[in-house]
């Protein structure tokens, strides 16, 4: 695949091969080829790094959803687990993948989730709940908040 293809299709994986040609250079030209490698790399884990952040922000809304009696902040909820969707579709590229631990980031969400609960004397979710869902799941196109709720509600 072409650089150019690859920087629009998979930037987290472009990043990766640029950073690696760029200290292969080391020692044949004036640039600071460490520096701008590093720099580079850094580019793809951001891209990481907000992908993780918006998929762990996802699956808090959904425990909430399925595990807080609570009325009033559903609305509120059901808009911000579609929008941190959103932007993980948006931050995905397939280099990601492999580097996306969904049982951890499950966990931690989970976590966050019951801590946010148990501040309203809610009971939560149970801490050994697994995750019912595969990343394919969180990033597909006809994703629904409901459904998802409906899926972590079938797992207790």
């Amino acid at each position: 695949m072409p650089d150019e293809r690859l920087y629009e299709t998979d930037f987290y994986t472009w990043t990766q091969q640029q950073a690696e040609r760029l200290r292969s250079l080391r020692g044949r030209n004036h640039l600071d080829t460490q520096h701008l490698a590093d720099e580079v790399a850094d580019l793809g884990k951001r891209e990481l790094r907000e992908l993780r952040a918006h998929l762990r922000q996802l699956l808090v809304h959904l425990c909430k959803l399925a595990g807080s009696p609570a009325d009033a902040p559903r609305a509120h909820w059901i808009v911000e687990a579609r929008e941190h969707q959103d932007q993980a579709r948006d931050a995905y590229s397939p280099g990601l993948r492999q580097h996306v631990d969904l049982d951890a980031l499950w966990a931690t969400a989970l976590t966050n989730a019951n801590t946010l609960m148990a501040e309203h004397g809610e009971a939560g979710l149970p801490r050994d709940l697994a995750c019912p869902f595969a990343l394919d799941d969180l990033l597909a196109a006809d994703f629904s908040v409901e459904a998802a709720e409906r899926t972590v509600r079938e797992k207790l």
